[in-house]
């Protein structure tokens, strides 16, 4: 179940990305890889690895018959995705220009990570709800939503890459640096609907 999830899903990430691309052209799409390239080693560093200990934790509990420790492991599980997820997104937050700027070199892609900022407290958050799941025996919820939030995703990319593309082009145009502005809205855009994506597998 879990696989075809992964693949479905990929599938979808694959097909969106083209027509994403084709909006934000290749200086966008180079500010949209910088602002996950440092979404994403946050990522590991915060709660990447907070789904299978989880659901390791929470199957031995189950496997034994303590199902209120079950439930404990998850109330803490909980509380930690939520401190490291806030924690990590006032970093990325707080110190996107520091990345972009200084690390990468690619100052127009600050737009775009402070987007993927508060992205790292939901994803936690969502890792954890996965892992108990998993752990209690049932991969159908982990399954779905993650369908769920790459459909979302896929979606919300495109049009918000379209529209804040354009907003980002009048901006610019304005700034006198038209040919930045507009590549650099839209690929906070494409981060827009892994935001939105997320929280959408989260309520599901």
């Amino acid at each position: 179940i879990l696989a075809a999830a992964s693949i479905i899903s990929r599938i979808i990430g694959l097909i969106y990305r083209i027509p994403m691309t084709e909006i934000i052209g290749d200086v966008g799409n180079n500010y949209y890889g910088c602002a996950f390239d440092v979404y994403n080693i946050i990522l590991i560093l915060s709660s990447v690895s907070l789904p299978q200990a989880v659901s390791k934790t929470v199957s031995a509990q189950v496997a034994k018959g303590k199902f209120r420790n079950a439930y404990m492991v998850l109330k803490g599980s909980l509380l930690f995705a939520l401190l490291s997820g806030t924690l990590a997104a006032v970093v990325v937050y707080f110190g996107a220009e520091f990345f972009t700027g200084e690390l990468l070199k690619t100052p127009y892609s600050v737009f775009a990570l402070k987007v993927l900022a508060p992205v790292l407290i939901v994803v936690a958050i969502l890792g954890v709800l996965r892992g108990f799941f998993q752990g209690m025996g049932t991969m159908m919820p982990s399954a779905v939503s993650q369908i769920i939030e790459q459909i979302v995703n896929a979606i919300v990319s495109v049009w918000a890459a379209y529209v804040l593309f354009n907003y980002g082009s009048k901006v610019g145009a304005v700034l006198g640096d038209k040919e930045h502005y507009g590549p650099a809205y839209g690929a906070a855009g494409g981060t827009l609907g892994t935001g939105v994506g997320a929280v959408f597998g989260l309520l599901f």
